[in-house]
């Protein structure tokens, strides 16, 4: 047996370590604290990851899908410098609530599968848990309990995506929502109180996977990649996207509304971008992006679909001269970036996320470091982490009184794996490397998963009350 057929046939990593399924939901009150919690905080800070409610029938790297699994959010509520609970909870998906033996929860789904794993944000009051394939958001409660499937009173026609964009200025929503089902995106604006002011169509020419997009004050912007919908794979039970050769990667430009203009395709090198970090306009003539990209993913040729390294690359957009440049600026592997989320659409000087020491084999979904990049001296900042320990995404909370960059904290989930344990960090931002300005222990490991989020407890103030389908 070849050792490439050995590893594809050896438990997958997503079943083990830190990635490893917890088989029970958790409350818990007044967790312990080391240090002190700032007293301006007052919100809720979650992750949301994959965490099948049974045991796997497959169980090798070949045949698990990590990215597939039932969702599971967990969380920890923060106020008067307490951390007031833990709760872990499963949403509520068909498949859930059929192994958990419940009620289906009331709503729409727009979709045959209705798992979601993805992304949490607030909208319009609302606490919505996100998934990109079609599917519409989960609601919420306070309390992380499944209360419905929403449409948002009819605005979302056709899903929704992983990571739409809140204008800080505007208080809009920006979405790009596409689906396996379709050749076409629909890129969404809806005001603050979740009504739509903007809807429009946007030709695909295919079923790429766009999971990310970025926003400036005039524009949308998203990558057409070579990683395409497969229906081979998705009958075969693993992630429905693989890698096309043939495809020539595009950066897509899409006017806001008001803007003069219409869909713009820039040709660049091939290579797919799960997330982006920012976007700004240098002029009127010219936009700056940045993301982490990778050379190729999903190709069948890695048994592990996320064990290549992704890179920070800057693509510049030439609007009269209608070309695009592309250029590596960024040694370091890392991914899964967050920023001050009140400069998006605007330059920034830091954004944080996961990496590995440059030495290490280690992949970068098994992180044993921080890292925040300077884009002012284009050198990174390290945070290292014990030896086996692992980190969810970083994610800066910005103070509430205070405009800098440096103004706030950075928390993360962090397991140890000697303990079996998570713990809750906060570091000031202007400290990043030093020491913690309060840990929190929770009751149960929190499997690594996808995406965190702070949420101001203001922004979800409405969730219990609301039922938006």
């Amino acid at each position: 047996m070849s050792t490439a057929t050995s590893h594809a046939d050896s438990v997958s990593p997503y079943l083990q370590g830190a990635f490893a399924p917890v088989d029970r939901e958790v409350t818990a009150f007044d967790l312990p604290v080391e240090g002190r919690i700032p007293a301006e905080l007052d919100g809720l800070f979650t992750q949301i990851g994959p965490n099948p409610v049974q045991p796997p029938k497959h169980r090798t790297l070949a045949r698990y899908s990590f990215f597939a699994q039932d969702g599971m959010v967990s969380g920890v509520r923060i106020q008067d410098g307490r951390a007031c609970w833990f709760r872990n909870r499963w949403i509520r998906s068909r498949r859930v609530v059929k192994a958990l033996g419940e009620r289906r929860p009331p709503g729409p789904r727009h979709f045959p599968m209705d798992t979601v794993n993805t992304n949490v944000i607030a909208h319009n009051g609302l606490l919505l848990a996100l998934v990109e394939t079609g599917c519409l958001p989960a609601h919420l409660g306070s309390t992380l309990e499944t209360m419905e499937y929403t449409d948002l009173g009819g605005s979302l026609r056709h899903g929704v995506s992983a990571h739409p964009k809140l204008d800080p200025t505007t208080g809009e929503l920006h979405l790009l929502a596409y689906s396996a089902l379709r050749r076409w995106a629909e890129y969404l604006v809806l005001a603050p109180d979740s009504t739509v002011r903007h809807r429009q169509r946007v030709p695909l020419g295919g079923r790429p996977m766009v999971h990310d997009i970025a926003l400036t004050p005039h524009y949308v912007l998203f990558f057409d990649t070579p990683v395409r919908f497969s229906l081979g794979a998705a009958v075969r039970g693993t992630l429905p996207y693989t890698w096309h050769d043939g495809h020539q990667t595009r950066l897509g430009v899409l006017p806001r509304p008001g803007v003069a203009g219409g869909l713009r395709w820039f040709e660049i090198p091939d290579g797919f971008v799960f997330h982006m970090v920012g976007a700004h306009e240098p002029d009127p003539a010219r936009i700056e992006l940045t993301a982490i990209c990778y050379d190729r993913l999903f190709d069948g040729a890695e048994e592990d679909p996320i064990a290549n390294r992704g890179h920070l690359w800057r693509w510049t957009v030439d609007l009269n001269r209608g070309t695009a440049t592309a250029d590596q600026i960024g040694d370091r592997p890392n991914e899964l970036p967050r920023s001050d989320p009140r400069l998006i659409g605007q330059p920034m000087r830091h954004y944080y996320a996961l990496t590995v020491d440059g030495a290490s084999d280690a992949p970068v979904y098994h992180p044993h470091a921080l890292l925040r990049h300077d884009f002012r001296t284009g050198e990174p900042l390290i945070r290292r982490l014990p030896p086996g320990h692992a980190a969810s995404e970083p994610v800066f909370v910005p103070h509430p009184d205070r405009p800098g960059e440096d103004e706030g904290w950075v928390t993360y989930y962090e397991h140890d794996p000697n303990t079996d344990t998570t713990k809750l960090v906060w570091l000031h931002a202007a400290d990043f490397a030093g020491e913690p300005v309060a840990t929190i222990a929770l009751p149960i490991r929190i499997p690594v998963g996808f995406h965190c989020s702070w949420i101001e407890a203001d922004d979800f103030a409405g969730t219990d009350s609301a039922f938006a389908h």
